[in-house]
């Protein structure tokens, strides 16, 4: 099965970050094409948003067709950066709160169950674990961008 110590471990750095993230720089955008702090929470809802369909639907078996989803037009569309940061690490917080919480009762017989996207079968097991893999690219992301814009402006 999973690794629930492991996944709940990633789900806490991910948390601790967002504890540590003053309100007044979660909006800057320290470059024209790059996402705020605010932006990558909101990216990692609409991942976990995506998933849990994903985690959902596989449990009940194969799905051969479920749309997939463009990060920077959804960002984009739904303006998180016009949104308050404080409510959507709260919606982060609790949709990883069920998405552990499905992992942790997947039947085993569903984790073999595909879903075929771009022609290629993903396993239920597969997209669990590559979920927390994904949260982890973006925890060092968001530290990243965190130390970046919390870097007090050079003097004039």
């Amino acid at each position: 099965m999973f690794e629930l110590t492991a996944m709940r471990g990633k789900v806490d750095a991910f948390d601790r970050l967002l504890a540590a993230t003053p309100e007044e720089v979660a909006h800057i955008r320290p470059a024209p094409d790059a996402w705020t702090l605010t932006e990558i929470v909101g990216h990692l809802v609409d991942s976990a948003s995506n998933n849990h369909q994903r985690f959902a639907r596989l449990r009940l078996g194969d799905l051969d067709a479920f749309p997939g989803y463009e990060a920077e037009a959804w960002v984009k569309a739904q303006g998180y950066d016009g949104f308050d940061f404080a409510a959507l690490a709260d919606l982060w917080r609790r949709y990883n709160a069920l998405l552990l919480h499905l992992a942790a009762t997947t039947p085993e017989a569903a984790l073999g169950n595909r879903w075929t996207s771009q022609g290629k079968p993903l396993t239920l097991e597969f997209l669990v674990r590559d979920y927390y893999e994904h949260l982890s690219l973006h925890t060092a992301h968001y530290a990243r961008r965190l130390a970046e814009v919390s870097d007090p402006l050079p003097p004039a």
